[in-house]
């Protein structure tokens, strides 16, 4: 193992600092150890603790090499690959969508089909909202942050349409290292241009290929980040915290694979008294035809030879549950199940499962709200001027409620009971229950009236009770009545025999 750094003093450590940074390693200054060179934790004396970084200088000098570290292990590691997959899954789906709420069910009505419009056809390409969220959330994992642009252009929309686009960035769009546009601003942080309060007014852009910085107003830009410290005004990338362990975890199968090879490469050894008899020319082929093993060849040995097969344990039996440690700390880290790493579910049962969807929802619930707010929140309050022109109606509130990507169910006869039972007692509703499978309870009640409506028209009848009885008319998706006990044990998870 190499030495470990020596605590320098303040003065020559922010000296070593700001030098190590010019010349490309940012890691060395207290930032993140993995854009340290040598891949190994320093010193926390030589972090500089007098320093006191805030995290806005911490990122400004290292996101650029986090960034292409992240891109990097996404483009080829499977593991990365897979844990961005599954973080756009389980907090996107296939769409988060919103809902307006301005108290009003008429206005509700006439806003929503416009808001359907927008959302199916948002994106300067033509894109629908869903698609961009995909494709931010990825962003989101590997840069830490998406960047929106607010095109306000009748023409990208056609005439009497919402004329209001989106124009989806790459962060690397965000100029770092420029002065501040200087009006209304008193610092710029990576392309940021803040108040005296630490609030956005202005973002640089410039296109990563080269051209000139143009700052435009805070109003049209839409920078979506995780914020973990007070003030941060860049995104941290998600995968930063694991970039080592992914390394590790290539690492430790490329190098297993690999003796595996040269072990299985050996096929024979002979051990004998003569070595100049077993003496190779320049290709490896050995000097006495006779020596070749062929298929069905009888080897001839001379006396005091022994030929043996060569036996060897690669792979090892014991990578399996050491790279397994390694998945769960990369799946801890990124807030998702071990199993969406390696699709692996063979030891699940629906006690894990559950508790693992329990753990997973509450980790990743305040994530998918806030990230609802960020994109179709954003987008919804800056085109309602142009819903309510459309609709016909006065500008209401900027009121909504989202709705987000159907959550599956781990046993759908449980699970729906349990959520009967809560409804019952009076523990929950119709809206909080349909709104978890991201669906409204209005829309579903409106469309079982129209069924039962051309069922009856048609001279038949649905049977909505979940038993074979005829349900009554007035009766929506109500379950039969039965015994609470039973409906209590059936929503437990699976029990073994009683002996």
């Amino acid at each position: 193992m190499g030495r470990r750094a020596s605590p320098p003093t303040t003065m020559v450590g922010k000296l070593f600092s700001s030098i190590a940074t010019t010349l490309g390693f940012p890691g060395w200054g207290g930032g993140y150890s993995a854009l340290d060179p040598r891949r190994k934790l320093i010193d926390p004396r030589a972090l500089f603790m007098a320093n006191r970084q805030t995290a806005n200088q911490i990122l400004s000098q290292s996101l650029p090499v986090l960034r292409a570290h992240c891109r990097h292990l996404s483009r080829n590691n499977p593991t990365a690959r897979a844990a961005e997959e599954a973080l756009v899954a389980l907090i996107v789906g296939t769409g988060i969508d919103l809902v307006p709420d301005t108290g009003d069910r008429a206005i509700d009505a006439k806003i929503r089909k416009e808001w359907a419009e927008l959302r199916d056809n948002c994106d300067v390409d033509g894109r629908d909202l869903y698609t961009i969220q995909q494709e931010t959330c990825r962003g989101m994992v590997v840069t830490g942050e998406g960047l929106w642009r607010f095109i306000v252009d009748p023409e990208l929309s056609g005439r009497g349409n919402v004329p209001v686009r989106i124009l989806p960035l790459e962060s690397e769009w965000l100029a770092d290292d420029i002065p501040p546009p200087g009006v209304n601003s008193i610092t710029a942080v990576s392309g940021v241009a803040m108040d005296r309060y630490g609030r956005a007014v202005a973002y640089g852009l410039s296109n990563p290929a080269g051209g000139a910085v143009e700052w435009v107003d805070a109003d049209s830009i839409s920078l979506i980040f995780e914020r973990r410290r007070s003030l941060q005004a860049r995104g941290e990338p998600w995968m930063c915290a694991v970039i080592e362990t992914l390394m590790n975890e290539r690492d430790l199968v490329d190098a297993e694979l690999y003796a595996a090879k040269q072990s299985a490469a050996m096929a024979l050894v002979i051990t004998s008294d003569f070595h100049g008899d077993l003496d190779t020319d320049e290709n490896g082929t050995p000097d006495d035809p006779a020596a070749i093993v062929r298929i069905g060849g009888v080897a001839r040995l001379n006396p005091g030879e022994d030929i043996k097969s060569f036996s060897h344990t690669r792979p090892s039996q014991q990578i399996a549950p050491f790279r397994q440690m390694l998945r769960g700390d990369i799946a801890a880290s990124l807030r998702i199940p071990q199993r969406f790493l390696d699709r692996d579910v063979s030891r699940a049962n629906y006690s894990s499962m559950r508790a693992d969807m329990l753990d997973t929802e509450r980790l990743l619930a305040p994530v998918r709200e806030w990230f609802g707010h960020q994109t179709a929140g954003r987008l919804y309050k800056k085109a309602l001027p142009f819903l309510a022109l459309r609709a016909g109606v006065k500008l209401p509130r900027a009121k909504y409620r989202l709705v987000p990507d159907v959550q599956p169910y781990v046993d759908p006869e449980k699970d729906i009971r349990a959520k009967v039972m809560a409804i019952t007692a009076g523990l929950s509703n119709y809206e909080t229950e349909i709104g978890k499978q991201g669906g409204e309870w209005d829309q579903i009640w409106q469309q079982l009236k129209t069924e039962q409506d051309a069922a009856k028209s048609l001279g038949l009848s649905l049977n909505l009770s979940g038993s074979n009885a005829p349900a009554p008319a007035s009766t929506i998706g109500a379950y039969p009545a039965a015994d609470p006990a039973a409906d209590a044990a059936a929503a437990l998870p699976d029990q073994p025999p009683t002996p």
